[in-house]
C-alpha cells in the first residue's frame, strides 16, 4: 500500500520537474511500470486514457483501500479540537490528505483545512481568502496569535476591575465598636477581700495572643480593705517572712 503512493508521488515529482505535460507523463509512466502493474495498464487501456484516471484507477486496482478509506473517513469528518493549536491541525489534516490521496491537489486541501477549523478562527480565515495550505496556515497562525493575546488583555483588566477592597461600612464597623470598647467604663464588682475592676477591653493592652473581649481582673487596692497578713508564724514578727525568720532551721 505504501509503496505504490510513494512511486506515484515521486513519479509526479519528477514528471513536474520536467515540465511535461499529462499526455507525455502518460506515455512515459508506462517505461516506469513493472510486474504486475505493467500488465494492468496495457490489459485496460480504457482506464488509463488520461493522466488523472490512470493515477485514480491505479490506486483503486492496485492500493490497499482499506487504509485509503480509513484516512479519507476521518479526513471528512476531522475537526479542529478546544486545546489544539492551529499548527498542530494544520499537520494532522496534511497528514491524512496524504494518507487518504498522496496525489490530492492543493485547493481540495485547503478546502479541508477550512472545514474542520474551530469556529472562533474560521470566519476571519475566510476574509483572508488564502489560495493554498501555506497561506491558510500563515493567516491562521496570525490570527490565533491576537486572539490569544487579546483573551490575556481581557483576563488581566478583568481582575483588575474586579479586586474586592477592604469595605469602608466594614472599616467603620471596626473603628465604631474599638472606639466604644476604648469608652467603656470599668465595672466594678464588691469583694469582701477586694474590689475587681473588669476591663472589657484588656486585650489591647495585654498580649496580641490574647483573644478580643479578654475580661481580665484589675485589683483596686483602698484604705478600708485590709491586707493580707505580713508575720513570721515562726516568731511572731511582722517585718518578716517565715522563711526569712533567723530563728528557721
Amino acid at each position: 500500500t505504501q509503496n505504490v503512493s510513494e512511486w506515484l508521488r515521486q513519479i509526479q515529482h519528477m514528471m513536474t520537474m520536467f515540465k511535461l505535460t499529462d499526455d507525455e507523463k502518460l506515455f512515459y509512466v508506462s517505461l516506469c511500470l513493472e510486474a504486475d502493474a505493467r500488465d494492468w495498464f496495457y490489459n485496460n487501456p480504457h482506464l488509463c486514457s488520461t493522466w488523472i484516471t490512470f493515477i485514480q484507477n491505479l490506486l483503486k486496482t492496485l492500493e490497499s483501500s482499506g487504509k485509503a478509506d480509513i484516512s479519507f473517513n476521518h479526513l471528512r469528518h476531522y475537526e479542529q479540537s478546544i486545546n489544539q493549536n492551529v499548527r498542530q491541525y494544520y499537520f494532522d489534516i496534511m497528514k491524512l490528505c496524504k494518507e487518504a490521496n498522496p496525489l490530492m491537489d492543493e485547493a481540495t486541501k485547503l478546502q479541508y483545512l477550512k472545514d474542520g477549523l474551530k469556529p472562533s478562527l474560521r470566519f476571519e480565515v475566510f476574509l483572508k481568502n488564502p489560495q493554498n495550505p501555506e497561506e491558510f496556515l500563515r493567516y491562521a497562525q496570525k490570527l490565533e496569535e491576537l486572539k490569544s493575546f487579546d483573551d490575556k488583555q481581557y483576563i488581566s483588566s478583568w481582575s483588575s476591575e474586579n479586586e474586592l477592597p477592604i469595605s469602608p461600612t466594614i472599616n467603620s464597623t471596626i473603628i465604631n465598636t474599638e472606639s466604644k470598647q476604648n469608652n467603656r467604663p470599668f465595672i466594678s464588682r464588691k469583694s469582701n477581700d477586694n474590689t475587681v475592676n473588669y476591663n472589657a477591653n484588656y486585650n489591647h493592652i495585654n498580649s496580641d495572643y490574647m483573644p478580643i473581649n479578654t475580661i481580665t481582673p484589675q485589683v483596686s487596692h483602698h484604705n478600708n480593705i485590709p491586707k493580707p497578713p505580713y508575720q513570721c508564724y515562726k516568731c511572731g514578727e511582722h517585718d518578716h517572712y517565715i522563711r526569712n525568720c533567723p530563728h528557721f532551721q
